[in-house]
Order: structure tokens, then C-alpha cells, then sequence
């Protein structure tokens, strides 16, 4: 029986400095926050019709981490990214368990904190 360690959390950029530059920029940046447990990868889709293999989402990662704190501190370095950037980032936890639903909705009211507070 496998069992998934760790919150899952898609982050999606958005608006016009949104690029891969950008999330390139983003994922140097949260490995380089010493997050413990943090996992950043991008965002693979499996291939449509004609296509040869999995593709990346230019604009999506995917992290994996290790506790609820973790995600506080995922979120305040994503704030201190994003300060002088024209990019919102958008999380987003991919996970369906029960637990999970109920930190979701805490960590959506942190994200709608930070929306407008920029």
C-alpha cells in the first residue's frame, strides 16, 4: 500500500510576465529558500493526438511539501517573488484528501490576502 507523503501544490503563473523565463526564475528561487521537504518539478501533461510524449506547462510547477507549515513558507517566498514582478501566482493543492480540503480553504484565505494586498 502506497501512501503520498506531503501536500502537493501546483502554482500556476499568471499575467504579463508570465514565461517559462519566469517560472525558471521561480523555481531557482524557492529551491534556493531552504524549505525543508520542498520538491519543485514543472508540470507535465500527457501527450494529445499527434503529439510524441509528455510536454511541460510553460506556466505550471508542481511542488511536493513536507507539512502545513512548509506551505506558509512556500507562500511567503512566493510574496517576496512576486514583489517586483507583473506575475500573479496562483496555488493551488492537488491532493483529494479530507484533510487536505480543509487546509485548501485556510490557505486560500491566505492567497486572497495576498492578492489584495498587492
Amino acid at each position: 500500500m502506497s501512501t503520498k507523503e506531503g501536500i502537493e501544490l501546483e502554482l500556476r503563473l499568471e499575467g504579463e510576465d508570465a514565461n517559462e523565463d519566469s517560472l525558471e526564475d521561480l523555481i531557482n528561487w524557492l529551491e534556493q529558500a531552504g524549505i525543508d521537504g520542498l520538491e519543485v518539478r514543472k508540470k507535465e501533461s500527457p501527450p494529445t493526438k499527434g503529439d510524441m510524449g509528455f510536454w511541460t506547462d510553460p506556466n505550471t510547477i508542481m511542488t511536493m511539501i513536507s507539512t502545513g507549515i512548509a506551505v506558509v513558507q512556500v507562500m511567503a517566498a512566493i510574496l517576496q517573488w512576486q514583489k517586483d514582478k507583473k506575475v500573479t501566482v496562483t496555488p493551488k493543492i492537488t491532493d483529494s484528501d479530507k484533510e487536505m480540503v480543509e487546509l485548501n480553504s485556510q490557505i486560500q484565505v491566505i492567497l486572497d490576502k495576498m492578492k489584495n494586498h498587492k
